[in-house]
């Protein structure tokens, strides 16, 4: 199954405006200090978003875009000192036919991910 999150981290004030703009609500939602599963002590408060699980990547770089698109007609943008945000995309190689997946993001996908403040990170 291929997933897509989105992770954002910072100062609180910060994040209470963006949390307040989103076409999702967090699913999960950390505070500096917390402890991480793997014992560190977090530094900035945070969240993730879930945006998409979906079998066919095509589907999912379509509810991403929707995702993305819906957040810049709302006015949020993560481009914001003290707040940093990742869109993760974790993927599995399931095309038996060919052994390999495409996940073929646009130049445009990568100008609004660049104006909207969001790193990106895929892994498989």
């Amino acid at each position: 199954m291929n997933i897509a999150s989105l992770k954002v981290y910072g100062d609180e004030a910060a994040l209470a405006d963006v949390k307040d703009g989103l076409p999702s609500e967090p699913e999960h939602i950390w505070q500096k200090g917390d402890v991480r599963p793997d014992g560190r002590v977090r530094i900035d408060s945070g969240f993730y978003v879930s945006l998409a699980t979906e079998q066919d990547t095509t589907e999912l770089l379509k509810q991403i875009r929707a995702w993305l698109h819906e957040c810049e007609a709302r006015g949020v943008t993560f481009d914001v000192p003290r707040l940093a945000a990742e869109l993760r995309v974790a993927f599995t190689n399931d095309n038996e036919e060919t052994g390999s997946v495409s996940l073929d993001f646009t130049i445009a996908d990568l100008t609004l991910l660049v104006n909207m403040g969001i790193s990106l990170s895929i892994t498989n």
